[in-house]
């Protein structure tokens, strides 16, 4: 009887121990622990409540210290100086197309690298001072891209209002609720109006309801050699071979997701392309650049949030 209650607890202890969790494969994929950015300190295009803010918001979700800047140069250089962490700029909208002005700023810091993207819905809005009526509105201040995003708004709507180019949307509305001008107004996002205390006249002005801005998250951490959904790079070089280089990234398995020229400023046709892939990986990109007679920065792969 001893012998075989001996037996009978063995058993018991081995099926208890088949019942615990077996570790994974070799080959089985653990999912990775989200990163934790309590400690990160971004810098953006400031005042608070620019769209670029809201960026930022949804990449670190929520986590981190965002610090404002007036200009996406300053937020940038605040990222090479230690300043800060991360640095996130506008690169491109659904109707404004490249902002050049920060494409530019990318190509220029060779330090930088791109660890993320967001891509952001834009609902533009014309934010005004409590209880002012849209007759009363002579002069509106915005952002370039705002400007032009809400241009056939403005056309129908205020034809002869003065409209002003600022650094920022919520620099425009910043401008409007300290001024405390009523014939001013601004285009700029909702979370503005709480901001700076002002009313929402008329909203999603936008020319159409498609609208979006993809931001970059940049880094001085070393390119991302690992998969991701995305793949950046710089291709330096004439126009001329530029068919070339498309041929070349078909037949690496990558699809295009946008590419922007910029002039290198040194002779006609001789440009700096900033190239977005989906498909990629470094060792496509280690192909590509073999097989082409561009100039290359690799940027990193990274993921679209």
């Amino acid at each position: 009887m001893k012998k075989t209650k001996t037996v009978l607890l063995t058993s018991l202890l081995l099926f208890a121990a088949g019942c615990q969790a077996a570790p994974p494969a070799a080959d089985e994929q653990v999912p990775a622990d989200p990163p934790d950015y309590t400690s990160a300190r971004v810098s953006y295009l400031g005042p608070e409540g620019t769209y670029t803010q809201e960026a930022c918001g949804t990449f670190f979700a929520k986590q981190g210290t965002y610090i404002p800047y007036d200009t996406v140069g300053t937020a940038v250089e605040a990222l090479i100086a230690g300043e800060t962490d991360y640095a996130v700029i506008p690169q491109e909208n659904t109707i404004g197309g490249a902002v050049i002005d920060y494409v530019d700023i990318l190509i220029s810091h060779t330090e930088v690298s791109v660890v993320g993207e967001v891509e952001l819905p834009i609902r533009q809005n014309l934010l005004v001072l409590p209880g002012i009526e849209l007759a009363d509105i002579k002069t509106v201040y915005s952002h370039q891209q705002g400007i032009v995003q809400g241009k056939e708004w403005l056309e129908k709507n205020l034809p002869d209002a003065e409209v002003i180019e600022v650094s920022s949307t919520a620099e425009g509305a910043k401008m409007v609720a300290e001024g405390k001008d009523p014939s001013c107004g601004a285009i700029a996002s909702a979370a503005c109006a709480d901001v700076y205390g002002l009313e929402i006249l008329a909203e999603s002005i936008q020319n159409n309801d498609s609208n979006k801005t993809r931001f970059y998250v940049l880094s001085l951490q070393e390119p991302s050699s690992a998969d991701g959904s995305r793949l950046a790079f710089v291709a330096s070089g004439p126009a001329a071979e530029l068919p070339d280089l498309m041929q070349e990234v078909e037949a690496q398995g990558m699809t295009l997701v946008t590419i922007h020229d910029r002039p290198q400023k040194t002779e006609l046709g001789q440009y700096n392309y900033l190239i977005e892939c989906t498909g990629g990986s470094y060792e496509k990109y280690q192909k590509l650049t073999s097989a082409a007679s561009f100039s290359f920065r690799y940027l990193g792969c990274f993921d679209v949030r």
